[in-house]
């Protein structure tokens, strides 16, 4: 029997694709899906790791029964916050489980119930750019989305604690996930006082739970299921796990509906003719106070959410270590080995998306409809990992984005703004993103 020997991506010596990689990981490793195929491996600093890509990671995540986990990229993170395990770490039944105590408060219908008061907070939150006159994008996407999914979930908006949230968050994320920071960053002071300040409110929110009034009547069962998970299966979650968990409403957007957002709105703000074609589609939905019923109808902008997310993929390349040893279409993989699975790498495939690397709305619509070839496109993950939270995330990115391009005129600032470009491991859009309000 011939063993198949995975093939290498360019590198320089000792070096490896590190250069690459930091520059634009995303385009690299679209290219190296075409050059390679969808099973090949990258070094970097002498280590390696295996980018399984496009469908073939997609049919990996799916048919997983344990023979690759996410345990090894997360543990440090609950860890750090006292806990042993959080939800993505977990496989099979353990975390379908899981997975059913949390997903009520993440659940599409929340934000179908709730449109008038999505609409409201975010008229409330454009309304405090009149003073100013110019609206810092991302900021004000931040706050946007941690009021409304906290409101949504939690009942409540993370006010002045959001600053703190997120620097707890992002500090985590870098030193954790991305890999851009060093522990130390998380000994120090601005970190420990935001770590100490988030898990402050997480407890608040528990002990509000306790009192005869309880949580707010907008709240979700979020809480109490994921209590009600505590008690019939410790093993799963323990207190300091539940007290990490009630900080995922306010953070689980801030870096993906905050980053589609941001970046829906730079690329309708540099292309008139398509933001033309939105708010011709949202403003008579708008003024009809947005029912429930037609979100649907808003296929243009539904076009653009997506075409943004196929060319700035946010949480779609995903790293998980082999448990065991396996098979990815007949090359071997060892235990231990680190994988990428890189979801995204069809998004940039030429044999699927025509001109991939343009900005073309139309290829989501009607009669092309590119993006439903088998494996095509995986925004949200694949298999039980799938996206908790991505009914929820496309519902509140259509209610945001359509009221506010239907909430007075704004356009870039300056006019010829053009963002720095933007991947996964920046966390967040380039933070000079501008609008200003014309009017």
């Amino acid at each position: 029997m011939t063993t198949k020997t995975l093939p290498v991506a360019p590198g320089l010596p000792l070096l490896g694709s590190l250069i690459p990689m930091v520059r634009d990981t995303e385009t690299f490793l679209a290219r190296q899906y075409r050059r390679l195929g969808p099973c090949y491996r990258v070094k970097i600093l002498g280590q390696s790791l295996i980018v399984v890509g496009g469908p073939t990671a997609a049919e990996t995540m799916t048919n997983n029964t344990g023979e690759m986990d996410a345990w090894d990229t997360w543990e440090g993170m609950i860890r750090e916050f006292g806990g042993r395990q959080v939800l993505t770490m977990l496989e099979g039944a353990d975390h379908l489980k899981y997975r059913a105590a949390a997903r009520n408060g993440f659940a599409k219908s929340r934000v179908l119930e709730q449109l008038p008061l999505i609409m409201e907070l975010t008229h409330q939150a454009l309304d405090q750019t009149r003073v100013s006159g110019h609206l810092k994008v991302v900021p004000f996407a931040q706050r946007l989305v941690a009021d409304c999914i906290g409101t949504l979930t939690l009942g409540r908006r993370p006010g002045p604690h959001l600053n703190d949230f997120i620097t707890y968050w992002h500090a985590q994320l870098a030193v954790h996930i991305v890999g851009s920071a060093r522990p130390s960053s998380l000994r120090r002071p601005a970190y420990l006082k935001a770590q100490q300040s988030a898990r402050a409110i997480a407890q608040d929110i528990l002990d509000q739970a306790d009192t005869p009034e309880g949580l707010p009547a907008l709240s979700s069962t979020y809480v109490a299921d994921l209590r009600g998970l505590m008690t019939e299966r410790p093993d799963l979650l323990n207190r300091d796990e539940l007290l990490f968990m009630m900080l995922i409403p306010y953070m689980a957007g801030l870096d993906t509906v905050v980053s589609v957002f941001s970046l829906c709105l730079y690329e309708l703000y540099r292309r008139p003719e398509i933001l033309a074609r939105v708010q011709a589609e949202a403003h008579p939905l708008v003024e009809a106070g947005l029912p429930a019923a037609r979100l649907r109808e808003l296929k243009v902008l539904h076009a653009v959410v997506l075409e943004v997310m196929r060319l700035h993929p946010i949480a779609n390349n995903l790293p998980h270590t082999a448990k065991q040893d396996f098979e990815i279409q007949g090359f071997p993989i060892k235990k231990g080995e680190k994988l990428l699975m890189a979801l995204f790498a069809a998004q940039r495939n030429p044999e699927l998306f025509a001109e991939p690397d343009r900005f073309d709305i139309d290829r989501f619509l009607e009669p092309r409809h590119e993006h439903k070839q088998k494996g095509a496109f995986q925004p949200y993950g694949a298999g039980a990992h799938t996206c908790l939270g991505a009914g929820m995330a496309e519902a509140l990115l259509a209610t945001m984005l359509a009221t506010t391009v239907t909430h007075g005129r704004f356009e870039l600032f300056p006019k010829d703004f053009k963002m720095k470009p933007f991947h996964s491991a920046n966390l967040s859009p380039d933070a000079r993103l501008t609008l200003r309000r014309l009017e």
